[in-house]
């Protein structure tokens, strides 16, 4: 693996759209860096979505990374400069959709976050998988189990990853997210199956997840 070395406040072009400071740790470190196959697939994220990327975090030195505010882990992908947090830029499409197309491009390493404070996409260039939904700070219920980045879920499903996908269903249905899967999730559904053509059999698995986020129209 190759990576890009830069000082701050580098705008040479990396891709088409991107350029050096928009990966650069924001503490102004003297030595900045990050991985071109990061950049070149998100480049063709970006082009497929046709909206402007914004990156939320970038590289991260070992302070920045290390700051409470931040909250990285000691093995983050960021301190190497193989990892982005982003979004886009206006927020006109939301993160499930994006986790969804950042996986179907080739991102081993996709973590959606959809909380107060966050609704963004974590992608990086690691070696072998890791998936991972985020709806509450600090808490990060895995889902690399799974072929698809989120899990298929119903009524009644159990588990922290079950309930943190609820959330991010909830949330795309324009319902109260408490992540209980009862009654009125289904109902509200079983709804937007039937409005994009979906079999209305209240389980969300992939088709469901990939419609109703808008991710169907970028694959």
């Amino acid at each position: 693996m190759s990576v890009i070395t830069f000082k701050p406040n580098d705008h040479t072009k990396i891709t088409t759209d991107f350029e050096r400071y928009e990966f650069a740790c924001p503490c102004g470190c003297t030595a900045q860096m990050i991985d071109p196959e990061l950049v070149q697939k998100m480049q063709t994220i970006r082009t497929k979505l046709g909206r402007a990327i914004k990156v939320t975090s970038g590289y991260r030195c070992v302070k920045r990374n290390a700051d409470p505010k931040v909250g990285g882990s000691r093995t983050s992908r960021h301190l190497y400069g193989i990892a982005a947090d982003w979004r886009t830029k206006d927020r006109s499409v939301n993160p499930v959709a994006l986790g969804i197309i950042a996986a179907a491009q080739g991102f081993g390493a996709v973590g959606i976050y959809w909380h107060d404070k966050a609704a963004i996409v974590h992608t990086d260039t690691r070696g072998g998988k890791a998936t991972w939904l985020c709806v509450q700070p600090g808490v990060y219920p895995s889902t690399t189990y799974n072929k698809f980045v989120l899990p298929t879920i119903e009524q009644g499903c159990e588990g922290a990853a079950n309930r943190a996908a609820t959330v991010m269903l909830q949330r795309l249905l324009g319902i109260p997210h408490d992540g209980s899967f009862g009654p009125a999730t289904t109902k509200a559904l079983m709804t937007a199956q039937r409005k994009h053509g979906l079999v209305p059999d209240g389980i969300c698995g992939p088709k469901s997840w990939t419609a109703l986020s808008g991710a169907d129209k970028y694959l």
